[in-house]
């Protein structure tokens, strides 16, 4: 059965066929001595989900339940209200979170993650990582050092760090200490950038961001984002954040929707609006498509019916399910 690749992927039933993604073994991926660029990689979901236990240790609380889609290459953004969440899905997916707590499946280009999904993946924290009394270029030639193959040669090295500094802009700074609480450095753009070029190291051909505008001001944010949508084109880019500007909205390839830790909307960021306004919820003109999702969301979870708001969208006429065979 075909899926379609314009519709949102509904949250429930079975998983859609993706035949065109390619299907490998399970070690499909850049291995531990790969320095050159690899394929795009498309990521799917089944049933994800994820539990802790109480304190009482007798029973466990839901973080996020019962949560199925795909993630192809480009700019994929995860959404919601706080504490729906999207921080928890980002890191299962990223494969962080141990073995107890996740359940369901997650694959790569159709096969299971490699073994060491979280060496050729990129992860940049919401809290930067780096160390403010070096400067770009060393924070980027230390995360070369320590994360390309052995065997690679400090020229092939250095190489690798004038070509992400390159990309992202840091020409003008890469001599620049980062800076910290005790002395200023580079801007909060700048080090933003130098984060996420620590994890293009690697080449990673999917990036995970947790919040990655968090902090920073409408223009720097607006900055970073427009970095990532250029970044996003030869990769699979998966990011959480709370509540985008318009400028900001506008650069999703597809939008994913978390309410209580089911997703309530997976598909193209361009069709959010209608969706909604099939449900009965109409975006007033001139408002920010992100403000006014949000809204919706706390105003149902206030009112206790997110549950209802999760059926309705499920059997929306607009998206019917995408189903198919495992």
């Amino acid at each position: 059965m075909s899926v379609n690749e314009k519709a949102p992927i509904a949250n429930h039933g079975q998983v859609p066929h993706y035949g065109s993604l390619g299907a490998g073994n399970g070690d499909d991926g850049a291995g531990p001595n790969s320095v050159g660029p690899e394929k795009e990689k498309s990521l799917t979901f089944h049933q994800v989900g994820y539990e802790v236990p109480t304190l009482c240790g007798r029973r466990t609380k839901v973080i996020i339940s019962s949560c199925s889609g795909i993630m192809r290459p480009g700019l994929n953004a995860l959404m919601g209200p706080t504490g729906s969440g999207k921080t928890t899905l980002l890191d299962v997916l990223a494969d962080r979170k141990g073995r107890r707590g996740p359940s369901g499946d997650v694959l790569i280009n159709g096969s299971r993650r490699p073994k060491n999904f979280k060496c050729v993946s990129g992860y940049v924290v919401q809290d930067d990582l780096i160390m403010g009394s070096l400067s770009v270029r060393e924070n980027l030639a230390f995360s070369a050092a320590l994360r390309l193959p052995s065997g690679t040669t400090w020229n092939q090295r250095k190489e690798r760090v004038d070509r992400v500094i390159q990309e992202l802009g840091l020409v003008s700074c890469a001599g620049t200490k980062v800076g910290n609480e005790f002395f200023r450095g580079v801007s909060g753009g700048e080090r933003k950038r130098t984060s996420i070029g620590m994890e293009l190291i690697i080449q990673p051909q999917v990036l995970f961001l947790d919040e990655p505008t968090t902090g920073l001001d409408a223009f720097t944010a607006v900055s970073v984002v427009k970095l990532l949508k250029r970044l996003s084109e030869s990769r699979t880019i998966i990011l959480s954040i709370h509540q985008p500007r318009y400028s900001i909205f506008s650069l999703f390839s597809s939008l994913t929707l978390l309410s209580r830790g089911s997703m309530v909307y997976h598909g193209p960021a361009q069709q959010v609006l209608p969706y909604f306004e099939s449900l009965g919820f109409p975006c007033a003109e001139h408002e920010n498509p992100a403000d006014f999702i949000l809204d919706v969301l706390t105003t149902c979870e206030k009112k206790s019916i997110s549950n209802d708001t999760i059926v309705a969208m499920d059997t929306s006429r607009l998206h019917p399910p995408n189903q198919g065979s495992k």
